[in-house]
């Protein structure tokens, strides 16, 4: 099954012990309003639940587990971050964007044209807010399940960002190093290095020496810091530059 189906079944189960005759209302008020054309058609009996400052938490919860049940959908988080729930009627749909911002969710809406008729998609795309949907509906195993995907994406994520980093720096360094290598090396075959001062020999032959190495690691030899090694070896190119 997909994972929004393993959703509506964990859910399915909850509404069996749902013991609150409001709340058994609600989640079919949810279901009611995406499947319902136009406002103004909502019968009489579910009339208080477009009352949002006074509906209960309990209600809320059943709304929001009716609607997700009748035209909800929950991507994979292996793929992608997504939940939508889909409505046929623009005023119920931002009555739902609403109810969402209530709950400090911050939903955003399409308008997507299936054949001859319109659908207004209600979409969350932050895996923190979709996350804490499957935890305000209930479905704590889906919940988990989510959470335990997030987490590993994010250190994969961050391992493979660390790497990218340190590769970055990597080639900078030996970018660098190739340079003021190749400046040593010019400056030997104009036979001009008997002419640098001391200073300037001790890093040219440190860096000869250590040909990999970052600027990081020459300063700890010679006891230096890393700005004034690397004016050292601006010296050098420049020299280089100037024959």
């Amino acid at each position: 099954m997909s994972f929004s189906s393993d959703i509506k079944v964990e859910l399915l189960k909850k509404i069996d012990k749902i013991n609150k005759d409001c709340c058994r209302e609600a989640e079919t008020f949810g279901e009611y309003i995406t499947t319902e054309n136009v406002k103004s058609n909502i019968s009489l009996e579910y009339q208080t639940f477009l009352d949002i400052p006074k509906l209960k938490e309990c209600c809320i919860k059943s709304i929001l587990i009716g609607t997700f049940l009748s035209s909800g959908c929950i991507i994979n988080p292996n793929n992608d971050y997504h939940l939508e729930i889909l409505f046929k009627s623009k005023a119920l749909a931002d009555y739902y964007i609403n109810l969402l911002s209530v709950l400090d969710f911050s939903p955003k809406v399409l308008k997507r044209k299936i054949g001859k008729t319109h659908i207004y998609v209600i979409y969350i795309k932050e895996a923190e807010q979709i996350s804490r949907f499957l935890s305000i509906i209930g479905a704590v195993i889906s919940f988990l399940k989510f959470e335990e995907i997030r987490v590993e994406k994010e250190v994969k994520n961050n391992i493979n960002r660390n790497i990218n980093c340190e590769t970055a720096n990597l080639s900078k360094t030996i970018k660098a190093a190739v340079i003021q290598l190749n400046a040593i090396d010019k400056i030997k075959k104009k036979g001009k290095y008997n002419s640098l001062n001391d200073k300037l020999k001790e890093v040219a032959s440190l860096r000869e020496k250590h040909k990999e190495e970052s600027l990081e690691y020459l300063a700890n030899i010679l006891k230096i810091t890393k700005s004034g090694l690397k004016h050292r070896l601006d010296k050098i190119i420049k020299i280089a530059d100037e024959l």
